[in-house]
């Protein structure tokens, strides 16, 4: 067929065929491989893929969930859902690795453009390392290498090690990165700033590189429960302000918590910013999630017996990315228990809830008819995050 096509009449056609069709296709023409395979091909594939999905609506959600056997082994589970109100599934996914340890098992921390990064998490040592970025329309996975070590010194041996990942494209250079921050539970040995290393691998270079402390923002903790959200080239956690208070008691002076506000790190310039949350907002127990092209604020509330109907989370919009002004208060969420996992584009809210029997699912909630859809039942623990287009490559 190339011998009757021009070549850029070729690759415009190419262009427009799904990730999977593009794998066959290497292996039956020898002169396609090399176009199929070029940077420049892929990354011009990515713009089409993504330009057609947003057309057509047609984006996909990665949902996860993670069960436990009566001998507490740990199984994931992994599904593709289109993204639409009717949710239907795209397809089951198999596990890209395997462990001959019961107690390690892999987490999503990131998707980005249809790659999923994962991260190895040990139950017995409570201690998490990226791992993977894996393309499952492919089949394909890249390995990281081990990030540096960190806090070897003696002097740390004492003090409980958090760390924290997120997943990111930088479009300038075409390049997939992935961030993490480890922190030291240490709140006394120095009053200046947390202990606080933070590293960044490139897909590109295919190595870590450590940023210089003086980059590493005063305030930055990392190690939270939450993934940093990916949304206009940056990576999102909420970060507490550093406090520094006098301990009468042990007569010396300490830090802790004070005002919450958003954390970014840019992925092109590789430089850390901030983001103000409503005041109203800022000492309460909140988390963030990917709203759209922006970002949202859920405010969790603790259940409590004597007033039942006051539960739940209220969600907050920006809906001006990156100007403070903008939140704005959009609806309450009123359930027992609910952990927030995601936002739809149609609307809706993916979220685990947890009812007086201590009975969980995962459910798809339309907040404006108030209707709520099952998605997983009975699992032991999950989570959601969005996925995007098919993965071009890796």
């Amino acid at each position: 067929m190339s011998d009757f096509f021009p070549e850029e009449i070729l690759e415009k056609i190419l262009l427009r065929l799904p990730v999977k069709t593009l794998i066959k296709f290497t292996t039956v023409c020898r002169s396609w491989l090399p176009l199929i395979k070029a940077s420049t091909f892929v990354q011009s594939h990515l713009c089409t893929t993504i330009d057609s999905y947003n057309q057509n609506d047609a984006h996909l959600l990665l949902l996860s969930a993670i069960s436990y056997s009566k001998e507490n082994i740990s199984s994931e589970h992994h599904w593709l859902h289109w993204d639409s109100p009717e949710f239907g599934e795209y397809s089951k996914l198999s596990n890209p690795l395997s462990f001959s340890t019961p107690v390690s098992h892999l987490g999503v921390f990131g998707t980005c453009n249809g790659l999923v990064c994962l991260e190895i998490y040990n139950r017995y040592n409570r201690y998490s390392s990226p791992a993977v970025i894996w393309n499952p329309c492919i089949r394909k996975i890249v390995k990281l290498p081990s990030p540096p070590s960190c806090f070897t010194s003696a002097k740390y041996r004492n003090y409980r090690k958090h760390e924290s990942h997120g997943f990111g494209y930088d479009s300038h250079s075409n390049d997939y990165k992935v961030l993490r921050i480890v922190s030291l539970s240490d709140d006394h040995s120095d009053l200046s700033r947390f202990t606080t290393v933070v590293q960044v691998y490139s897909l590109a270079r295919g190595s870590w590189r450590s940023l210089s402390a003086s980059a590493v923002p005063v305030d930055l903790q990392g190690g939270g429960s939450e993934r940093p959200d990916f949304v206009n080239g940056c990576l999102h956690m909420l970060e507490v302000r550093l406090d520094v208070y006098y301990d009468y008691q042990h007569q010396e002076h300490r830090k802790r918590g004070g005002d919450s506000f958003i954390a970014y790190f840019n992925l092109t310039t590789e430089v850390f910013g901030e983001i103000m949350i409503p005041e109203a907002l800022r000492r309460d127990d909140c988390s963030i999630s990917r709203y759209g092209e922006s970002l949202a604020l859920i405010k969790d509330k603790l259940y409590n017996l004597d007033d039942p109907a006051n539960c739940g989370c209220d969600i907050w919009v920006m809906k001006e990315y990156g100007v403070a002004e903008s939140w704005t208060f959009l609806y309450n969420i009123a359930m027992v228990q609910v952990t927030v996992y995601g936002f739809k584009r149609c609307g809706e809210v993916v979220l685990e809830e947890m009812d007086s029997a201590n009975q969980r699912r995962m459910v798809s909630l339309d907040p404006k008819s108030k209707q709520i859809k099952k998605i997983i039942d009975n699992e032991s623990r999950s989570c959601s995050c969005p996925h995007g287009e098919e993965g071009s490559g890796v």
